[in-house]
């Protein structure tokens, strides 16, 4: 019996005891993602504004943040102290607010051009200094220098363009580029299928000017012009998918399908220093709807159809009357 009591005793006491209480970890704020915060609609934003440049090449007057159309100047300044946000703090860039310096802006009218890809943290160190310039002088500089390229004086329009497209860049890859340039630039250097170191390439274009009566010292039109002749009335176009021959193919056969004959256009225009880009979309024919690439090229500051697979097709001119699902490629990818 004393026993039992004994037990029952402790027990009391057991359960009596008051323990420390055990406040364990504080709970940590999750993370939302990033496209349902106040940054992530801005990134989408800007990324949008891209688009609008690479299809129209004008950037839009305003953007929608949050509901609210915000002008270019103040879009451009978000977009400088976003990107510097996002580089400094990659892991927590979208909570909280997005703080920018009261600043004037104005937008220059030039279209900008880098010759080469600069890295992206050079372009950063450039953001740095503009940000900096806002706080100081209450102003972006209208042209400034990205560091350690001399010579990149780069406007307040190639800011813009270049801040846009490294937003359009994050949105599709979930990260910054390595490297960037205006879009111009990117339209001047060899891809994929298009050799335009090539002294086959060179060849040709030599060529073309030379039946032109073209030279170094024409227009930038003029020498598109003598590329689209050349190709469209010396080269046979072919009825077959996707890519085949590759530019120096194709000047070599003097024949190709849509795909091969852009590139040997495209080639031809970038070895000039002139930027040249694929149109693909669904296009309208008196037959129907028909996949089609065509070659486009960039002079007096707008886009022209160089479509070489047809001959009654002029500068600037196509056969089709319509079209849908469209892309532009830098690289054609098929």
């Amino acid at each position: 019996m004393k026993k039992i009591l004994v037990l029952l005793s402790l027990v009391i006491i057991a359960l009596g005891c008051n323990k420390e209480p055990n406040p364990g970890k504080p709970d940590t704020p999750a993370i939302p993602a990033w496209e349902d915060t106040s940054a992530g609609w801005l990134v989408q934003s800007l990324a949008d504004a891209y688009s609008q440049w690479e299809e129209n090449n004008k950037l839009p007057s305003t953007v929608n943040w949050e509901g609210v159309n915000i002008f270019i100047g103040e879009y451009v300044r978000a977009g400088i102290s976003l990107a510097l946000k996002m580089i400094d703090h990659p892991q927590d860039w979208m909570v909280g607010s997005v703080d920018y310096p009261s600043a004037t802006f104005g937008l220059t009218t030039d279209v900008p051009f880098l010759p080469q890809e600069v890295p992206f943290s050079a372009f950063v160190e450039l953001l740095r200094k503009q940000y900096r310039n806002m706080e100081e002088n209450k102003a972006v500089a209208l042209n400034m220098e990205i560091p350690g390229y001399e010579g990149s004086n780069l406007s307040t329009t190639g800011l813009a363009v270049m801040l846009c497209r490294g937003f359009a860049w994050w949105v599709e890859h979930g990260a910054f580029p390595e490297n960037i340039n205006t879009w111009e630039a990117s339209y001047t250097h060899a891809t994929r299928n298009c050799q335009v170191s090539s002294t086959v390439v060179k060849a040709a274009r030599d060529a073309a000017w030379t039946r032109a009566g073209v030279t170094e010292a024409s227009t930038d039109r003029e020498k598109a012009v003598a590329i689209f002749n050349y190709a469209r009335d010396e080269w046979t176009w072919l009825d077959y998918a996707n890519t085949s021959r590759g530019a120096e193919k194709t000047i070599n056969d003097k024949k190709g399908n849509c795909c091969d004959l852009s590139h040997a256009v495209i080639a031809m225009a970038r070895l000039s220093g002139i930027p040249a880009r694929y149109f693909h979309a669904q296009c309208h024919y008196s037959s129907g709807y028909i996949g089609h690439v065509v070659s486009q090229i960039f002079v007096e500051g707008k886009w022209y159809m160089a479509d070489a697979s047809n001959d009654g097709n002029t500068f600037g001119n196509v056969k089709f009357t319509d079209y849908t699902g469209l892309h532009y490629y830098e690289e054609l990818p098929f």
